[in-house]
């Protein structure tokens, strides 16, 4: 996407499956037969993908072969769930490549123009950083509480099905519980929407920063477009305090208690709290 490939280029059976394979070759499990059962499909084909939507590849569902008889228990429901799922981690791991690649460039500047030492150079990298600590909160609070918790109440509850009923009932709880502590519900689509247009903005960061290349004003590296990213860092951080303040009101009031633990991540060193 980054290279200018379009949509038409991009999301051809050819090169999916190509990634997909390499993906399951890095995979811990892509050794294992039922690897073969993954395939990637396309909901709709987008004409452009638009620069700064963190959803622009919510377009590709992955998709899993289900045969006779787990296709009672894994129905057409439950994989559109996982897709939700999917789509929301597709979103993450996008802005972490555009966090990496922000830092990548910056690097880049200070190693070939010496901007190391410029005042707006080193306000770029701490602004980077706290989207980065933002990213990374969210990442490590859905690797917690869905991709390991849920997993694990999942398992000890499988455990002890003694039935198809039983073992159905088990799975459609994990799923929802994966896709509530996801917040992907509709009632969490408030907090879904402002976690949206924070991504929007990291995207928004990034494009500013490869845009133009930096100049040089009495012998100090400046970037022209320093004063438009300074807005989308602070649109950023006006964004991400709302976020925190209404996610301390969420838990306050009991509901979803296991925001309690994004609330620690983000919270560190009472960063929000104090400012």
């Amino acid at each position: 996407m980054a290279s200018g490939q379009t949509p038409g280029e991009l999301l051809t059976p050819l090169v999916l499956n190509s990634i997909l394979s390499k993906a399951l070759q890095y995979s811990l499990h892509g050794d294992t037969p039922l690897a073969s059962n993954f395939t990637f499909a396309l909901r709709f084909l987008p004409e452009t993908f638009h620069p700064h939507a963190p959803d622009s590849l919510n377009c590709l569902e992955l998709r899993y072969k289900v045969d006779w008889p787990l296709n009672i228990i894994i129905t057409d429901s439950c994989m559109n769930k996982y897709n939700r799922l999917f789509s929301f981690l597709l979103q993450l791991k996008h802005m972490v490549w555009s966090l990496r690649d922000v830092w990548f460039h910056l690097k880049r500047t200070a190693l070939v123009k010496g901007a190391g030492r410029s005042v707006q150079f080193r306000q770029l990298q701490l602004y980077r950083h706290e989207m980065q600590h933002f990213v990374k909160v969210i990442q490590g609070y859905i690797a917690n509480q869905i991709l390991q918790v849920s997993w694990t109440e999942f398992t000890a509850k499988l455990a002890t099905a003694s039935d198809l009923d039983a073992i159905h009932r088990t799975h459609a709880d994990y799923l929802n519980r994966a896709i509530f502590r996801g917040l992907l519900t509709e009632k969490a689509a408030p907090v879904m929407n402002i976690i949206h247009s924070i991504f929007s903005l990291i995207l928004k960061f990034r494009a500013q920063l490869i845009a133009h290349p930096w100049d040089r004003q009495q012998g100090e590296a400046v970037h022209p477009s320093f004063i438009a990213m300074q807005q989308s860092y602070n649109t950023f951080k006006y964004y991400s305090h709302f976020l925190f303040k209404v996610v301390t009101k969420l838990v306050n009031r009991g509901y979803q208690p296991h925001l309690e633990d994004f609330l620690l991540r983000i919270n560190f060193n009472n960063y929000y709290k104090d400012s």
